[in-house]
């Protein structure tokens, strides 16, 4: 039996939907309040890493669980109390959705620390640690470039290799199915570290119009993360990677998608297609 947790975020959810596919035994567990739609098949169970009584009971019968914790300041705490359950079950691999980056950064450098509390439960671990998501540009970006044709960040010329939650998914559906990836990390990037200028020409291209980046200070963009809603500490998070990138900390490209899948990551031009009609300004304003 595999435990997906976080099954309905944006990585879990599409995790659950790939392990699926398999054939696999699986029991996807859910923030009690969210509303469960799982494939035909899948287990439900309600969990709160909070209430650690909710957990014991997601794990009854699971020998690997997919732990993915929340992008908050509170990640690190919540991972800590839901690997402490984890150690005292009789789960034989635990695969950690982690970050590239280290502690060069914030969001990063949370995920570091709840590798090292792993590491220091003894757990049978395998560490997934990809770069940004390409699914962050439909997510966070569609209304301006729907609105005003452009995109907005503090990355200047940073070049980053961000990958596709897709391709993310399918690594962890392989390391979750099959033996031999205990004791591994993986570093999960696109095939090419793309800078945002060169990310708008592509969006330009397949869209048929003019997309453009514009860059602030991070002095610019902070007020309005505020104003539109984007907590204090989560706006501080963001300009921080964003200052990462702009350092062209996060550019790396690896080979552990394509060694893992036996095919090439996904680039950004080729995935963008799929997600057309997050763009598509006739449908946005008919909706």
């Amino acid at each position: 039996m595999i435990l997906i947790t976080g099954a309905s975020g944006n990585v879990g959810r599409e995790v659950l939907k790939q392990v699926a596919q398999t054939g696999a035994k699986l029991r996807a567990a859910f923030q009690p309040s969210s509303k469960a739609t799982v494939p035909a098949g899948v287990e439900v169970a309600a969990v709160d890493f909070n209430q650690p009584e909710t957990l014991q009971c997601a794990l009854k019968g699971v020998d690997r669980v997919f732990l993915v914790g929340p992008p908050t300041a509170q990640l690190p705490a919540l991972e800590r109390k839901a690997v402490d359950v984890i150690a005292e079950s009789d789960v034989r691999q635990l695969v950690k959705l982690s970050a590239m980056g280290g502690r060069q950064s914030i969001f990063p450098g949370q995920h570091a620390d709840g590798e090292d509390y792993i590491l220091s439960k003894g757990l049978p671990y395998t560490f997934l640690r990809p770069n940004g998501f390409m699914q962050n540009m439909v997510n966070y970006n569609a209304p301006t470039i729907n609105s005003q044709g452009a995109f907005y960040g503090t990355e200047g010329d940073g070049q980053v290799s961000q990958v596709d939650i897709c391709d993310v998914a399918a690594v962890a559906a392989k390391v979750l199915t099959e033996d031999g990836h205990v004791g591994k990390v993986y570093t999960l990037t696109g095939p090419e570290a793309l800078t945002n200028a060169q990310v708008a020409q592509i969006m330009s291209e397949v869209l048929g119009r003019e997309i453009r980046y514009v860059n602030l200070s991070p002095e610019q963009l902070r007020p309005t993360l505020l104003s539109v809603g984007v907590p204090e500490w989560s706006a501080d998070a963001l300009l921080d990677l964003q200052r990462l990138y702009r350092e062209g900390k996060a550019a790396n490209v690896t080979h552990d998608v394509a060694h893992l899948l036996g095919r090439k990551p996904t680039s950004f031009a080729e995935f963008l297609p799929d997600y057309r009609a997050a763009f598509d300004v006739r449908e946005q304003a008919a909706s």
